[in-house]
């Protein structure tokens, strides 16, 4: 079996100028390398690591809470996206969703039928993961209670798309999945229920005791870490813009993902501009 190399990274957050109204604080998110960064990146991919394949695990904007200007921004972004040569595909962030009424029109952007889906490369089966718009919900803490959640009907496809697969899977979502009481974490500290997805128990009871589970991948929460939980892997993918050490140097932090056909191999990179 050939080996298999993948590109991850997460959370970019571009932005063309300063947002207001939106209520991030954002000196911890340096926008104006989003793009600088993602160039090196794509340069990397199509030059040096030549990857089967790339997964952003969300957040491709940061959003202006302003339905119009967020469009072009998505459109935008998802637009320099198309310079990475290879497969390529995204989960979409609580960023990306904030100001919409649906998921449709982010999906209908990256030419998805449906956020949540699967696919399979040589023999390695992948699954990204989307959440639901909540318009109950106000679009405070940056939409993340308005998009926290999978429907009953992304976790029910989630479970028969397990079921008939026979292949080692990875899983990529942009909330975070495994249990973690964010102490330390910048944003996430006095509230760590915001950093996780809302209906994370009812994921884990379908993903923690099937056997092809090879590890689960997630962003969201501006810090890189492994968790294992229920012999499960948790991949945490730290934000590319984060101004991690409060230095004005952001992280650019990426992984490389090897799997061999036994085992995955999980690297992290740092892109220093």
């Amino acid at each position: 079996m050939r080996q298999n190399k993948i590109v991850i990274f997460s959370d970019l957050h571009y932005a063309p100028e300063r947002p207001i109204n939106n209520g991030s604080i954002i000196e911890r998110k340096l926008m104006k390398f989003a793009e600088p960064l993602l160039q090196e990146l794509t340069d990397k991919i199509n030059n040096e690591i030549k990857p089967d394949l790339i997964i952003n695990l969300g957040d491709l904007v940061e959003d202006f809470n302003d339905h119009d200007k967020d469009i072009i921004n998505l459109n935008y972004i998802w637009n320099k996206f198309k310079n990475i040569e290879g497969k390529f595909y995204s989960c979409i962030g609580n960023h990306d969703l904030r100001s919409m009424s649906s998921r449709d029109e982010v999906e209908q952007i990256m030419g998805y039928e449906h956020s949540t889906f699967s696919f399979d490369i040589d023999e390695l089966h992948i699954v990204i993961l989307g959440t639901y718009v909540n318009n109950d919900m106000g679009t405070e803490a940056g939409g993340i209670f308005k998009t926290q959640f999978m429907s009953k009907e992304d976790l029910n496809w989630l479970k028969q798309d397990l079921n008939k697969n026979n292949l080692p899977t990875i899983i990529c979502t942009h909330f975070g999945v495994a249990e973690d009481d964010m102490k330390g974490n910048w944003w996430f500290e006095s509230c760590p229920e915001d950093a996780l997805l809302g209906n994370r128990k009812e994921l884990k009871e379908i993903i923690k005791n099937n056997k092809n589970i090879l590890a689960v991948f997630s962003g969201h929460q501006h810090w890189t870490k492994y968790i294992k939980e229920d012999g499960i892997s948790y991949y945490v993918l730290g934000s590319m813009t984060e101004n991690i050490n409060d230095d004005g140097i952001p992280d650019g932090v990426y992984f490389i993902v090897n799997y061999d056909g036994k085992n995955i191999e999980v690297i992290e990179k740092h892109i220093r501009l």
